[in-house]
């Protein structure tokens, strides 16, 4: 099974927190780096169990972008390429949470391949990348 999650890419981190907080009552927790976890129904924010995140615009980061869990970024990346699609940056660690990298699908969407570092603890962490 692969989970799906999302990224909202924003030219002002702080600006864009304060539109979905008020506006859909989502919560929010900023990361140590340019990135904002989000989840949407309000409570408190789980950093193993976030609904998405809003991050810094970027060259390929334009536009709202799905963040898709597989068990293994480079094989993912692999398959993208074989079957039409375009790595679009090289594999990224996104400190002790994970791996990610950014790919175009056979129609060119972009999305975000998403690597969880699983610790030997009850529950492993999901934020995205820095951008």
């Amino acid at each position: 099974m692969t989970r799906v999650k999302f990224e909202l890419p924003a030219d002002d981190l702080e600006r864009a927190t304060t539109f979905y907080r008020s506006v859909f009552g989502w919560s929010a927790q900023q990361l140590p780096f340019e990135y904002v976890l989000v989840d949407t129904d309000g409570e408190p924010v789980d950093p193993a169990d976030s609904d998405g995140g809003i991050s810094p615009r970027t060259e390929f980061v334009q536009g709202p972008v799905l963040i898709i869990e597989v068990p293994d970024v480079d094989d993912t990346a692999r398959k993208v390429a074989e079957a039409g699609g375009e790595v679009l940056n090289a594999k990224e660690r996104v400190g002790d949470f994970g791996f990610s990298q950014y790919v175009k699908d056979s129609e060119g969407s972009v999305l975000c391949l998403w690597q969880s570092i699983v610790d030997e603890g009850p529950a492993t962490s999901r934020p995205r990348s820095e951008g």
